[in-house]
C-alpha cells in the first residue's frame, strides 16, 4: 500500500541485491506498483533513506527501516573503520567532507569495511 509505513519500516522493491544492514537510496526507477525502488548507496553524499532490515535479491520486496521514522537503533554495514560516537555518512563511513550526508551516530565501533555497526539514526542531512 502506498504511503503505509508501520513502525518506521516500509517495503520497497530492491533494484539490486541487498545485504542486511545495507544503507539504501531511491534508485530513480519504479516497480510494477509505481513505487520507487531502492539501491545501495555508493557515496557519502548520497540521499540515503534507510537501511535494509534483512537481505533480499534484486526484484524482491525488502523491508527498509526509514531514517527518522524507525523507532530504535539499526545495524548498518560499515564502509571503513569507525569509532564509537562518530557521525556516520550515507556510505557507512565516518563523515569527513562538508558535503557528507549524516545518517546517524555510531554506538559501536568497526575495525574496517563490512562490519555491522549499531547507530542511532536520523533523517539524512548534509554535514
Amino acid at each position: 500500500m502506498k504511503g503505509n509505513t508501520i513502525g518506521g519500516v516500509n517495503s520497497y522493491t530492491a533494484a539490486a541485491a541487498l545485504t542486511e544492514g545495507t544503507i539504501v537510496k531511491f534508485s530513480g526507477s519504479t516497480d510494477s506498483d509505481g513505487l520507487p525502488t531502492v539501491t545501495p548507496t555508493t557515496a557519502a553524499n548520497d540521499a540515503a533513506i534507510g537501511v535494509a532490515v534483512r537481505g533480499c535479491a534484486s526484484g524482491e520486496k525488502c523491508a527498509i527501516a526509514l531514517f527518522g521514522a524507525f523507532n530504535g537503533t539499526v545495524l548498518v554495514l560499515s564502509g571503513g573503520a569507525i569509532t564509537v560516537g562518530a557521525q556516520i555518512a550515507a556510505d557507512g563511513t565516518a563523515t569527513a567532507a562538508d558535503t557528507d550526508v549524516i545518517i546517524g551516530r555510531a554506538l559501536s565501533a568497526a575495525s574496517g569495511e563490512g562490519v555491522p555497526v549499531e547507530i542511532a539514526s536520523q533523517v539524512g542531512q548534509v554535514k
